[in-house]
C-alpha cells in the first residue's frame, strides 16, 4: 500500500487525506482528499486477480466512446509491489435519483444497447466482481450463453461441491433449448452486472455508470439483473420499453436471463442463492 501512495505522490495531485470506504466485498477501498479535488482508489491483488483493474479501465473507455452514459475518469491504474494492483479514478458525489433520473437512464441505457456488433462476446475476457468471465465470440446467444456464462459457473459451483452432477445435466438441457427461450437480436453493448449499485446518479441531473462487465450480449441480461436486485423506479422501465422495446413475454424469459447472475452470487456468497440456481434448474 505504501507503494501504490508513493506513486501517487508522483502524479502531483497534493494528497491530504485517505480516508478507508467500508462496505466493499471484492476490493479494498479509500477516498482521496487533496485541497480541492477527491479522488476514489481501489486495491486488490494482482496475483489473484491479474489485470483486473486494467480490464476496468478499458471497459470504462469504451463506455465512454458510446456517448450515453458518464463514466468516471481514470486518474492512474497499475500495480506495485509483489502483489498489489489499483485503479485511481475521480471521486463521485452522488445523490437520491429524481422521477427525471429514472426516466434519463431508461433512455440512456437503451441508448447503449442499441451498440452492436457482429457476434457476442468481446475483445478479451474480462470481470464480474473477481470472476474471470470468458468472451470468446460467437455467431449466436445460446452459443455465447452456454460456452461463456452458464458452463463455466456451473463447472465453478461443482468444483466447490455446491452443485451435483445431475444439475449439471440440467443446466446442458436448458442450453440446448436457449435458441428457442431466447428472441433473435443483434448483440447488443450491456454492463454486464446492471444493479442499483453501479449506477450513480448525481444533484446535476447526470448519471455515471460504475464497476462495468461490458460484452455485446443480449440485452435482456441487463434488464434481468435490475429486475432481479431491485432498486430501479418503474420509471425506468417505462422509459426503457418506450426507446426500445423488448420482445413480446420477456418476463417470462427472465430467470433464464437471472441464471447467470445467481450462479455468480451463488459462487461468491452460497447460501440461498444456490437453492435460487436449482428452483431454475429443476424444470429442465
Amino acid at each position: 500500500m505504501n507503494e501504490i501512495l508513493e506513486r501517487l505522490k508522483q502524479l502531483n495531485l497534493d494528497i491530504e487525506t485517505i480516508v478507508p470506504i467500508k462496505g466493499g466485498d471484492i476490493n479494498d477501498a479509500f477516498r482521496l482528499e487533496s485541497f480541492n479535488k477527491k479522488y476514489f482508489l481501489k486495491v486488490n491483488s494482482a496475483n489473484n486477480f491479474p489485470n483486473l483493474f486494467k480490464k476496468e479501465a478499458r471497459a470504462l473507455e469504451a463506455i465512454k466512446k458510446t456517448k450515453t452514459f458518464q463514466v468516471p475518469k481514470v486518474i492512474n491504474v497499475g500495480e506495485a509491489g509483489n502483489d498489489f494492483q489499483y485503479l485511481m479514478l475521480d471521486w463521485i458525489e452522488s445523490s437520491t435519483p429524481t422521477v427525471v433520473d429514472w426516466e434519463n437512464l431508461g433512455k440512456k441505457l437503451a441508448k447503449l444497447h442499441q451498440n452492436t456488433n457482429p457476434q457476442f462476446g468481446w475483445t478479451e475476457d474480462n470481470y464480474i466482481a473477481i470472476i474471470l468471465q470468458p468472451n470468446k465470440f460467437a455467431d449466436t446467444w445460446s452459443d455465447f450463453y452456454t460456452e461463456n456464462r452458464i458452463m463455466p459457473m456451473m463447472k465453478l459451483l461443482q468444483n466447490k461441491q455446491l452443485i451435483t452432477s445431475r444439475q449439471i445435466k440440467s443446466a446442458e438441457n436448458l442450453c440446448k433449448q436457449l435458441n428457442d427461450i431466447f428472441p433473435e437480436e443483434k448483440p447488443a453493448l450491456i454492463h454486464g452486472d446492471f444493479w442499483n449499485g453501479n449506477i450513480l446518479p448525481n444533484h446535476k441531473g447526470e448519471i455515471t455508470m460504475i464497476d462495468p462487465a461490458i460484452y455485446y450480449g443480449h440485452r435482456e441480461m441487463d434488464i434481468a439483473i435490475a429486475k432481479l436486485f431491485g432498486g430501479f423506479d418503474d420509471v425506468f422501465f417505462d422509459a426503457y420499453q418506450e426507446a426500445h422495446p423488448l420482445a413480446p413475454n420477456y418476463e417470462e424469459r427472465l430467470p433464464i436471463a437471472q441464471l447467470f447472475p445467481l450462479l455468480v452470487h451463488a459462487y461468491l456468497y452460497e447460501g440461498y442463492y444456490v437453492k435460487d440456481v436449482q428452483t431454475i434448474l429443476k424444470k429442465f
